[in-house]
């Protein structure tokens, strides 16, 4: 036994992590040679090199040679193939004052189904990609998989519907050409079901995040037919909660039920030049395809789609199977989870293993795990220093050893805890420490400053101290205490958030169980009965903390580096499993000794994720851009990030000027990099302002090689009535203000923005940003970017700027 209480707690908790990890893991590709009706990735890396062979954003150059490619494929598996031209939208927000627009061309291919009166499946990519990144996960991914599940279902009997192939334009700049498809294409009344496909990251497993409304039936049919599903309720929650948009949110907006699907490991490929074909995982791509597949398979070959019934709870377990049931259900077993904890702390009782203080101490040390875990990550947090993108990026390159750090600091401090509370340690160092930690949060990130989530954690760590620790708790009242913790949390999970039960009650429920089983036979002398309960105890650990850490390292990657606190959560949920372990481990006399060393160990990788540098496999990001001024003559270099690397920095200089930080009005509201350039020829866009009948017209006729164009509008009185091409838009004005339109993929012919004219006298200014493909011909490029660098947002761009006025 003595072995047990050495070993037992670190071989469970590292055994746990590391089928955590593999739980993670992408199966590997199919081959070529497949069956005819299986998805293979090895077949859709074809279209994946192909479309992802260079950056191909809305309006570019290469976005015509994907396209073309796209209906070549389509023509070639036969079959109904549209391009449908439009213009898509993004309504302004906040104060209405900004609109982004563009022109979009989606294409469509239809496999007829044998009723083509039955509501279609529609599955859904983007074959955009933003400036410089080629975009092999987002999308091009996407677009292969596609196109490799229409090769499949051909291979088969014919559907029982229609599966409509939509392949959106100008999805990175604002999900237009979803926009257009939802708002205005007729094709979208015969749409019933929405399959979406997307990427932010390249590798890891493809896990469906988010589903439309009513999704009870939908999500029984998934769990059944998807290959090795990965899916949460509470992701989906959280997700709803997320400023962040797909094309798949337009058909939620269309009432439209549906799925939505993304792999998000290796962020650092995400919007990166990284994104290429040899750097994408091609075990993402199967697993995208698996899911993706045999769900759209029975889908379309169903006599009826899935009706709208209440939202399910589900969830994968281990990334092999998925458990998905009503609310009810998971009101049964919350319940069920409700009376094991009852009857554990009775029986505690009972047989006077513990006492109700002690009880009521355990509690309390469930609450400064998580308290004081969430404190020192919170802590971390702000010493990872993430001000800008530059330095978030530098991290996601680093993302595997943060994690690991984080999660290293977070054992050690629950560690140190239980440690504490087995030997009743003394109690004013402690919450000293802790009020500590919450005053240093205050002085990280600039000039001291109120941070109330570090001091309110500071203060209730100092709180929950003196409420857990001063006297020994035993093993029963330190582990019924977090079981009984962990069930308020698993209640109020449930009534706030209901998605979210499935994290919280599975957990409880299988630490319950085993501490229900020791409890029932507790006291017994037979060493063959001691042993199966030390196993039962052992492999729930393990279990929980696989399960566990699986959600936690996925949470983490979903939500950013910049929240390393979120992990805390998740050690709560894992403890009560972990805590006769951790106990038994702590009678050590030199127990502390491990705990201390795991938290240096956490610290030192945490320190190496924010100091450690670029390197060819992980580079950090770069900009360099030539700006134009026709108004005045002027050019200049520059770039809009934070810093300035070395290579930069030269290709600021290489003209003999100077970078300095300035502003660009109307266009960089914040600082950029400027540096003096020589100016040179350029074919302008053209900008008029004029009267025309009772309103005032705004054109622009953009240059060759304009991907988008930026208008800015600054009145001396309020206008209204905006129209962009003829189109009425919700854009306002305020006088003495610039109201703002981002235009993609800009006609040839010109774009052009009206508004009612002013009555009286008055005065229009205007302004207008071109940004074109590569560097000017006739000014001298800045040279290959260095092994370690990478170029970001508008880097090797052409920008010309252009003003006008109108008086009246």
């Amino acid at each position: 036994m003595k072995a047990i209480r050495l070993l037992g707690f670190w071989i469970c908790l590292l055994l746990g992590l590391a089928l955590a990890a593999l739980a993670q893991r992408a199966p590997p590709p199919q081959p070529a040679t497949a069956p005819p009706d299986a998805f293979s990735a090895t077949r859709a890396m074809a279209d994946v090199r192909t479309i992802a062979l260079r950056p191909h954003p809305t309006g570019s150059t290469d976005i015509v040679r994907v396209r073309d490619h796209l209906m070549g494929r389509i023509t070639a598996l036969g079959l109904e193939l549209t391009v449908r031209p439009g213009e898509g939208y993004v309504g302004p927000r906040g104060d209405g004052r900004s609109l982004i627009a563009g022109s979009v061309q989606n294409v469509i291919g239809v496999l007829p189904g044998q009723d083509r009166r039955k509501p279609a499946v529609l599955v859904m990519s983007h074959y955009d990609s933003v400036a410089n990144s080629p975009g092999a996960a987002d999308d091009a991914a996407g677009v292969a998989t596609a196109l490799e599940v229409a090769r499949a279902l051909k291979a088969g009997p014919p559907p029982a519907r229609d599966v409509i192939f939509l392949f959106t334009d100008g999805e990175e700049q604002g999900l237009l050409g979803a926009e257009a498809f939802f708002a205005r294409d007729p094709l979208r009344e015969r749409v019933g079901m929405v399959i979406n496909m997307e990427a932010r990251g390249d590798s890891g497993r493809a896990a469906m995040f988010q589903t439309g409304p009513g999704n009870g039936a939908l999500m029984a049919l998934f769990a059944r037919e998807a290959h090795r599903p990965a899916a949460n309720s509470l992701a989906a929650a959280v997700y709803e909660k997320m400023p962040n948009d797909t094309d798949f949110t337009h058909a939620v907006k269309a009432g439209l039920p549906g799925l939505n699907f993304a792999f998000i490991d290796d962020q650092l490929a995400y919007h990166t030049p990284l994104a290429r074909a040899d750097h994408l995982d091609q075990g993402s791509l199967q697993h995208l395809g698996d899911q993706v597949l045999p769900t759209v398979r029975a889908l379309a070959t169903s006599a009826d789609l899935p009706a709208k019934a209440p939202n399910a709870v589900y969830s994968d377990l281990f990334g092999l199977v998925m458990v998905s049931y009503p609310a009810p259900v998971a009101w049964g077993l919350l319940a069920l989870a409700g009376v094991l904890v009852l009857y554990a702390l009775v029986r505690g009782l009972m047989i006077r293993g513990t006492s109700a203080v002690e009880l009521l101490k355990g509690l309390c040390g469930f609450l400064l795990v998580g308290v004081s875990g969430g404190l020192v990550l919170h802590l971390a947090g702000k010493l990872l220093g993430i001000a800008d993108v530059q330095a978030h990026y530098a991290l996601l390159g680093r993302f595997d050893p943060l994690l690991l750090g984080c999660t290293a600091l977070l054992v050690g401090t629950a560690l140190a805890v239980v440690i504490g509370q087995a030997k009743g340690a003394a109690r004013i160092w402690p919450s000293l420490l802790a009020l500590a930690a919450g005053g240093v949060c205050c002085l990280i990130g600039g000039p001291p400053a109120l941070d109330p989530i570090g001091l309110g954690l500071g203060v209730a760590a100092a709180v929950l101290v003196w409420a857990s620790l001063g006297k020994p708790v035993g093993v029963l009242g330190a582990w019924i205490g977090a079981l009984f913790g962990l069930l308020i949390l698993a209640i109020a999970t449930m009534v706030l958030l209901p998605g979210g039960s499935v994290m919280t009650t599975w957990p409880l429920l299988v630490a319950a169980l085993a501490a229900v089983l020791v409890l029932a036979k507790g006291g017994t002398r037979n060493k063959k009965v001691a042993l199966a309960l030390t196993f039962f105890v052992a492999l729930a650990a393990v279990a929980v903390v696989a399960q566990v850490g699986a959600w936690g390292g996925w949470t983490f990657a979903g939500l950013g580096v910049g929240l390393p606190a979120v992990l805390a959560a998740f050690g709560l949920l894992a403890l009560p499993a972990l805590i006769p372990l951790a106990h038994d481990f702590s009678a050590l006399k030199l127990a502390a000794i491990p705990a201390t060393l795991v938290v240096g160990l956490g610290a030192g990788l945490v320190a190496y994720a924010v100091l450690a540098g670029a390197s060819p496999a992980r580079p950090e990001l770069t900009e360099a851009a030539h700006l134009s001024d026709l108004s005045t003559g002027r050019a200049w270099r520059i770039s809009t990030l934070p810093r300035l690397d070395a290579w930069s920095r030269g290709a600021l200089t290489a003209q003999g000027g100077t970078p300095t930080q300035g502003e660009l009005a109307p266009f960089f509201r914040s600082k950029a990099w400027l540096a003096e350039a020589r100016p040179v020829p350029l074919d302008p866009p053209q900008l008029v302002v004029e009267q025309a009948g009772e309103r005032l017209l705004a054109r622009v006729i953009p240059g060759p090689g304009a991907e988008y164009v930026t208008l800015r509008i600054k009145a001396d009185g309020m206008l209204a009535g905006a129209r962009l091409n003829g189109r009425p838009v919700p854009l306002t004005t305020k006088p003495g203000e610039w109201s703002s339109l981002t235009y993609h993929a800009p006609d040839p012919n010109g774009v052009t923005l009206s508004f009612s004219r002013l009555n009286g006298t008055g005065r229009v200014e205007a302004a207008a940003l071109e940004v074109r493909e590569g560097w000017p011909r006739a000014a001298p490029s800045p040279g290959a970017k260095p092994e370690g660098l990478m170029g970001w947002g508008i880097s090797d761009k052409t920008l010309v700027l252009t003003r006008a006025s109108v008086k009246w």
